[in-house]
């Protein structure tokens, strides 16, 4: 066994929720149920490998006869390839499959004994019991002629259709729950900000996977993250390609026409494409192979320096009812989006959401054991309460007062369903905007109005429906952030 396969092992065996399945006491000795789930958590790794099958049966006797009807079963083999996906797929499928492997070789669950084949199986539980219970190494040759026995007798057919037959509905059960976990981990991996290191989302979710309230909140809620992911993508696409680095230029005249996937250069006629749900998929498939017809620019703009650190975010988001249904949707992509997009830049980015003038709730993305954690709670809560523009923008106010805080950008993203009426507090907002270079940007969905917001704003963003083109898109603000 390679090291990194022996590491896998020891990682998906080791791990708390399989000891704990294991480690219940059972007729079945502590040492050998270990010796099951291991031998189990190598089969699903395919890493077992059995050389010498008598010294093998000897050791396991019943359990050699079991593993071989579970490798008959197509369900294992699918098992088999979704633990070869992950050691999180691989570990909840063994604390899920050891616990009933174990019951029937402790006969805890019966089997049928109406067959001589059927009678010899179970006979061949119980002496394997006995043997284990004693302990005895001489007890290994009694345990192979136990297993030839059964192996070579006429009734073989029946004690193999038995145990398949009695594992199957577990078996497809703990498959069908190990796709649904390999469904929400991908989606996870796919909204929160990972950077090149997926470990901490993983343990979240193992955390999500612990707490059964939790777990079926997001279960739930699977279909709406999948419409956030989907939403996130699209954002995705209209904020254009990305830039792992900030360019010491850029080109500003247009003196050609040409093809590429240079969205922020497309001629308006291929906009015209979104505006049709058919052209719309052909505009973003010409865009991902580069046959948009888009302006060819020439020329330097030294504007931008590369060295310049830019400053933090701040996001403000309303969470009162008045948000839910498609608001909220897009909130909630809005925030994902923006959390990935300013970790590739490198900026700190504090998220707070609002809602009553008693109520908010501070995700701090510069911690990023707890990024995960925070970005997943927001995902499974339900947006309710009223909407306070005043204790918003306040507790806005006393986040950014910080030195780290010098050069801010703030987002507010509301419904507009509220009033900037406290003067003093937008006087004190614009005299910190001017004291410190920050900026204010909002968003309003569902509404044409932006509540008195435009007095602090720098610019204001209103979608009288949740529905926009590529020119007046969300992620024009996220762009709009990672230029300055």
């Amino acid at each position: 066994m390679s090291g990194s396969t022996g590491i896998r092992l020891r990682k998906v065996v080791n791990d708390d929720s399989v000891r704990l399945v294991v480690g219940r006491p059972r007729r079945i000795p502590r040492r050998k149920r270990e010796e099951v789930a291991s031998v189990l958590a190598q089969d699903l790794l395919g890493t077992l490998a059995v050389t010498d099958v008598r010294r093998f049966s000897g050791r396991y006797g019943s359990f050699h006869v079991l593993l071989k009807a579970l490798r008959d079963t197509e369900e294992w083999r699918d098992l088999r390839a979704l633990a070869a996906e992950s050691d999180i797929l691989a570990t909840l499928a063994l604390r899920s499959m050891a616990p009933f492997v174990l019951d029937v070789l402790d006969r805890t669950t019966p089997l049928p004994a109406d067959s001589d084949g059927e009678k010899s199986l179970n006979g061949l539980i119980a002496l394997t019991l006995s043997v284990w219970q004693r302990r005895s190494a001489t007890d290994m040759d009694t345990l192979v002629r136990g297993v030839e026995e059964l192996e070579r007798g006429a009734g073989a057919g029946d004690a193999r259709e038995a145990l398949r037959e009695t594992l199957r509905p577990r078996l497809a059960a703990v498959v069908e729950e190990t796709r649904t976990h390999a469904r929400l981990l991908t989606m996870m991996k796919e909204m929160l900000p990972s950077g090149n290191d997926e470990s901490f989302v993983e343990e979240v979710f193992m955390e999500y996977i612990r707490d059964i309230g939790r777990m079926a909140e997001l279960l739930r809620r699977s279909g709406e993250i999948q419409h956030i992911i989907d939403l996130m993508s699209q954002l995705d696409v209209e904020y254009g390609a990305k830039r792992d680095r900030v360019q010491s230029f850029r080109p500003s005249e247009a003196y050609d026409l040409g093809l590429s996937k240079d969205v922020r250069h497309v001629l308006p006629v291929e906009l015209l494409k979104l505006k049709d749900p058919t052209l719309r998929l052909l505009f973003f498939s010409q865009m991902l192979e580069g046959e948009l017809l888009t302006y060819q620019l020439r020329g330097l703009d030294w504007s931008e320096d590369p060295e310049s650190k830019k400053g933090p975010v701040i996001a403000l988001i309303d969470a009162s009812g008045s948000m839910s249904g498609p608001p909220e949707i897009l909130a909630k992509a809005f925030i994902l989006m923006l959390a990935k997009r300013m970790e590739r830049e490198g900026r700190d980015i504090k998220v707070i959401l609002f809602a009553a003038e008693d109520w908010k709730l501070e995700i701090n993305l510069m911690d990023r054991k707890m990024v995960a954690r925070g970005l997943l709670d927001v995902m499974c809560r339900y947006f309710e309460g009223g909407t306070d523009f005043n204790s918003a923008l306040r507790v806005g106010l006393e986040t950014v007062q910080g030195k780290k805080w010098k050069g801010a950008d703030v987002l507010l993203f509301t419904d507009g369903e509220s009033r900037m009426s406290d003067e003093g507090l937008v006087r004190d907002w614009n005299e910190f905007k001017r004291r410190t270079r920050s900026r204010i940007y909002t968003l309003i969905v569902n509404n044409a109005s932006a509540g008195g917001l435009e007095k602090v704003s720098d610019k204001v963003w209103t979608l009288p429906e949740v529905r926009w083109d590529v020119e007046g898109s969300p992620s024009a603000i996220i762009k709009l952030i990672a230029r300055h």
